[in-house]
């Protein structure tokens, strides 16, 4: 259950988190679209600029990267830097993003608010880069500075995770359900942790919450699916595992559904006798 893709840190969202804490005003009708090249977007004023590069570099990479160096020749500062990090993501040199994200955060003269940004969005293409020791010190910085944001503590749960630090994972998402307790990410993750650490009760606790209220979440039923199979019920993981081939056949879930199917067809195959 836990893998890098178990959260998406490339996605409009992400790439906007700093944005909101720098000066961007996403819900202005201009942020709507990504910018063009023309140069006359950066007479517009920067809140409207960084809001279309951020999302230009989600949507067309290529785009975004351009459109950040213009700006940063003409004096685009921080936001234009960043935009230019971000943009690298989709291009596929997440390590090289991190790097500008670092380097952004140890100079920025913003608020704690903001550096913190900068860290958390540093650690999550690190993440991205493979580099989880990197990320993890990242997420650490980012937390130091500002200790509120679930979204980091749901980051460094992960990165733990990876690392095989299981409860501290779980201390990690301790602190996010007892701000969202219905939060389904945080149960579903923090299931899986107690399910790796043979904590089965907790596990189909958690596991049961988020069913409750999500009863057609696939990575609730995937991972619900592994604690029957943990506890010997293979068919009722057969069945769950079967459901979301069912609600969602192309999903990365079904691709993890119809590995698990394999295996557990192995595994309870007859052995053969040889004479």
């Amino acid at each position: 259950m836990f893998t890098h893709n178990s959260r998406n840190f490339r996605s409009s969202t992400s790439l906007l988190i700093v944005c909101v804490a720098l000066f961007c005003s996403v819900g202005s009708d201009t942020a709507a679209q990504p910018a063009s090249l023309d140069t006359s977007i950066y007479a517009d004023n920067q809140q409207n600029t960084y809001t279309r590069c951020l999302i230009a570099a989600d949507v067309k990479p290529e785009t975004g990267l351009e459109m950040a160096r213009r700006w940063i020749r003409l004096k685009g500062g921080e936001p234009a830097e960043h935009c230019a990090a971000a943009a690298l993501i989709g291009l596929g040199d997440p390590e090289e993003a991190a790097l500008r994200m670092r380097t952004l955060a140890e100079k920025s003269n913003g608020a704690p608010s903001i550096r913190a940004g900068l860290w958390a969005h540093s650690g999550r293409a690190w993440m991205d880069a493979g580099d989880y020791g990197q990320a993890l010190q990242s997420f650490n910085n980012a937390l130091v500075l500002h200790d509120k944001d679930s979204e980091v503590y749901l980051d460094r749960a992960l990165t733990f995770a990876v690392l095989d630090e299981y409860w501290s994972a779980i201390d990690d998402l301790n602190r996010v359900i007892d701000r969202h307790p219905n939060a389904l990410e945080a149960l579903v993750l923090r299931g899986s942790a107690y399910r790796i650490l043979n904590v089965i009760d907790l596990a189909s606790d958690d596991i049961d919450r988020a069913l409750s209220t999500h009863p057609n979440s696939l990575d609730a039923l995937l991972e619900k699916g592994l604690l029957a199979e943990a506890t010997g019920e293979t068919d009722s993981a057969r069945a769950l595992w079967v459901r979301i081939l069912e609600l969602a056949p192309t999903s990365e879930a079904g691709d993890a559904v119809r590995r698990h199917l394999e295996r557990l067809d192995l595994k309870i195959e007859p052995s053969v006798e040889t004479e």
